[in-house]
C-alpha cells in the first residue's frame, strides 16, 4: 500500500472517531490502530573499526596487534528485517535512491581509495512496532545475482563489484595488506558453483553471510559496526592471497579464517557450528 493510500485510510479512519458520539471508549484502540498503521523509519549506519578507530583506507593502521593498511571495503546488504523479542521478524523495505539502494539492495562503501564517493546508510520503513534487533544478509538476493549489471540501475551497475566470470556480484570486496601495502590479500566473497550460463542457476556455494544482531536497538538510527581487528585475527597469509572462495579457487587456505568470521563455511554456507564475530551493535 503506498503512502497516499495510507493517508486517506487514516482520514478516514479520523473522521469516523471524531465524528461518532459512541465512540469515545474505542478511541485509544482506534489510534493506536492507527499508530500502527503508519510505517516507522529504519535507519542503520554501518562503520569499520579497527583497534576502536574508525576505518581510513589508504593508510597503515593498527588492528590486531599488527600493522595493516586496506585498499577496499565494500558490501551489499539486503533481505533486511527487524526482529522483535519472541524472534520474530519483521521485513525492511529499503527506500531507493537509485544511486547507494535500489531494488532492495544497499551498498555500504567505506573506502576512500577506490572511489571517493562513501556510503554509511542503509535506511527503509517497516512496520511500527517494537524491535530488539536486526537481521540482514551480505549479498545480493538470488534472484538479482545473475542480471546483466550494465542495465541495472544503481548500485547493481557497479562494474568493480561484479564477477563477469561467474555471472554474479561481489557480496563483499574487502582487500587489505599486512606487509606495508605489499602481498595484499583481497577477500572477494561471492556466490560461486553457478551453471547454466547466460543465465546461470542457483549456485552451490552462495557465500551470503545471514547477520542476526540483537541488545539494545533503535530502529530509527541504529550504529552497526564491523571489528576488522576480529576479521584478520588469525590471518597469516605470508604472501599475497586471493580469497576467491571455493568451487573456483580451488581451496579453503588461507582464506578460512575470514570467511569463518562472517559465520560461513568454506562451502560458502551458513553454518550454525560458526559464530559470526565481525558486525556487532553500536
Amino acid at each position: 500500500m503506498n503512502i497516499f493510500k495510507k493517508f486517506f485510510i487514516i482520514l478516514s479512519v479520523l473522521g469516523v472517531v471524531s465524528c461518532d458520539p459512541n465512540s469515545k471508549s474505542n478511541d485509544n484502540e482506534t489510534l493506536a490502530l492507527l499508530a500502527l498503521a503508519i510505517p516507522q523509519a529504519v535507519n542503520l549506519n554501518f562503520e569499520a573499526l579497527a583497534n576502536g578507530q574508525t576505518l581510513v583506507t589508504g593508510s597503515n593502521i593498527n588492528a590486531d596487534g599488527r600493522t595493516v593498511q586496506f585498499r577496499d571495503f565494500r558490501m551489499y546488504i539486503s533481505e533486511v528485517k527487524l526482529v522483535k523479542a519472541d524472534g520474530s521478524t519483521t521485513d525492511v523495505t529499503l527506500s531507493s535512491d537509485n544511486v547507494w539502494q535500489s531494488n532492495g539492495v544497499a551498498l555500504v562503501d567505506l573506502e576512500t581509495t577506490q572511489t571517493t564517493e562513501t556510503n554509511t546508510k542503509v535506511s527503509g520503513t517497516a512496520l511500527a512496532g517494537s524491535y530488539t534487533g536486526v537481521q540482514f544478509t551480505v549479498g545480493v538476493p538470488e534472484t538479482l545475482n545473475h542480471l546483466e549489471r550494465t542495465n541495472q540501475t544503481a548500485p547493481l551497475n557497479n562494474g568493480a563489484m561484479y564477477w563477469s566470470w561467474t555471472g554474479g556480484y561481489k557480496h563483499a570486496k574487502i582487500e587489505f595488506s599486512l606487509d606495508s601495502g605489499t602481498n595484499w590479500t583481497s577477500l572477494h566473497l561471492g556466490s560461486t558453483g553457478c551453471s547454466g550460463a547466460p543465465n546461470y542457476g542457483n549456485c552451490t556455494a552462495k557465500y551470503r553471510a545471514l547477520i542476526q544482531l540483537t541488545g539494545q536497538f533503535s530502529s530509527t538510527n541504529q550504529k552497526v559496526s564491523f571489528n576488522i581487528d576480529q576479521l584478520i585475527n588469525s590471518h597469516n597469509p605470508g604472501a599475497a592471497a586471493s580469497c576467491m572462495p571455493l568451487p573456483m579457487m580451488g581451496g579453503p587456505a588461507p582464506c578460512t579464517t575470514l570467511v569463518q568470521a562472517f559465520g560461513l563455511n568454506t562451502s560458502g554456507l551458513v553454518d550454525s557450528s560458526l559464530t559470526q564475530r565481525v558486525f556487532s551493535l553500536k
